[in-house]
């Protein structure tokens, strides 16, 4: 096997391309083959020894920015947020300063950098919500911790859960969605299932139902993009609020969908630990709205 192929089949973390940017830049001190340097195209034979030196994190060119982060635990490794809607995970086009990113980076000050493995404008971001979906994620503040918890979100041992409310009355009231999950041929900002798709698996239970509505839970097994929203549309019961993906139909100002949940090992001790999200404003409104009952 190629060298670059299997660093990218057992490094996670890492995209390919970035692992043959290092392999092409290698000094030396990144990358080693039987304590030597090697190409991206290197066929590997057995007994090779494959050392990996991760980068130690470097100051990227983002700004600080006072914004409020609801924080729900934080030590020298990891921070676990409770993300606020409307606000996006890191800078891209038309968000250069209003993220979470620049708001990590204002909180941490001098105190400390994040990891850089997912890239110069997503330091410390393992996984990502959408925008408007508010919930909680965990930050990595360094790159062992990165890895750590990349690693057990590609082995599934992570466990994350949803809870939504979409359009009908769901029938069965639990099951499975395994629907492949690829990108709209119609328009590149959705995605639709098919056949060609990549595997996508979500887990599901209806926890009440009223006014044709359902109050859901979700546990994805796996993490495509826009998965849970698509995996609803596809059984007929788009998420309300949805502005993709549903027809507004209901005065909401964000989606109906948040994490509420996430179960993960510490990347150091390895002890298990869950936190839990509070029920977001818009939602608790939403649903009062609706009849149910969320306090």
């Amino acid at each position: 096997m190629r060298l670059d192929v299997y660093l990218a089949d057992n490094l996670t973390g890492f995209s390919r391309s970035q692992i043959q940017k290092y392999l092409h830049e290698n000094t030396g001190s990144v990358i080693l083959v039987n304590s030597g340097t090697k190409k991206p195209h290197y066929h590997l034979k057995p007994g090779d020894t494959v050392e990996v030196n991760i980068p130690e994190p470097e100051a990227v060119s983002l700004e600080p920015v006072s914004i409020n982060l609801d924080i729900l635990y934080e030590d020298q490794d990891i921070i676990v947020l409770n993300k606020q809607p409307g606000i996006p995970v890191h800078p891209s086009c038309g968000h250069e300063n209003d993220t979470v990113v620049n708001a990590l980076l204002f909180h941490l000050g001098q105190k400390g950098l994040l990891s850089n493995i997912g890239g110069e404008k997503r330091p410390g971001i393992v996984h990502r919500l959408d925008k408007d979906t508010a919930g909680v994620m965990v930050i990595a503040k360094n790159n062992l911790s990165h890895t750590h918890i990349s690693r057990q979100f590609a082995r599934r041992e992570i466990e994350k859960t949803y809870e939504a409310i979409v359009k009908g009355t769901v029938i069965p009231a639990s099951g499975i969605i395994d629907k492949p999950i690829i990108r709209s041929t119609k328009n590149r900002k959705k995605f639709t299932t098919g056949p060609a798709g990549r595997e996508s698996l979500t887990r599901y239970k209806v926890i009440d139902s009223r006014n044709e509505t359902s109050w859901m839970e979700f546990r994805p097994k796996t993490g495509r993009t826009h998965q849970l929203r698509v995996h609803a549309v596809s059984i007929g019961h788009p998420i309300i609020g949805d502005p993709l993906y549903a027809r507004r139909s209901y005065p909401v100002q964000y989606i109906a969908l948040f994490a509420r949940s996430i179960l993960f090992k510490h990347p150091k001790t390895g002890l298990e630990m869950k936190f839990s999200a509070p029920y977001p404003v818009h939602f608790v409104e939403l649903a009062n709205t609706l009849g149910y009952t969320i306090k």
